[in-house]
């Protein structure tokens, strides 16, 4: 099981830095409509492996903090995105890209962190 929530916590990290892409995408206004969406639904999908991360985090009794703090990171970074996509509410970017630096950082130490628990519990 170890191994599931690497390649779990993986496939977080994997959704957060395709974030961070399809942002500079449609920031930079290459189709930004489209990579707006695509930004959108990328936001849903790596919630849902979060969550997923976070249930097996509890039932296995590993890493449960990080990965809870996650998951209400991610909650709260789709809910500023919503805001400053459907009511314009721009300022909230202040708060919006540095929250998405600590949910890179996060991510990537909750990979590790598995893949590490995972080597532990493979040599025991």
């Amino acid at each position: 099981m170890t191994r599931d929530r690497t390649i779990l916590n993986g496939l977080v990290l994997f959704g957060v830095l395709f974030q961070g892409l399809s942002a500079g995408l449609f920031m930079a206004h290459l189709d930004a409509p489209g990579w707006l969406r695509v930004h959108q639904v990328t936001a849903i999908a790596t919630i849902v492996l979060a969550l997923v991360a976070v249930i097996l985090a509890i039932r296995h009794r590993a890493l449960v903090g990080p990965t809870i703090g996650l998951f209400v990171l991610l909650v709260v970074q789709t809910g500023l995105g919503q805001a400053i996509a459907d009511d314009h509410e721009r300022a909230l970017l202040a708060a919006h890209v540095p929250i998405a630096v600590l949910v890179t950082a996060l991510s990537a130490y909750l990979f590790v962190a598995a893949a590490r628990v995972r080597e532990v519990s493979a040599s025991s």
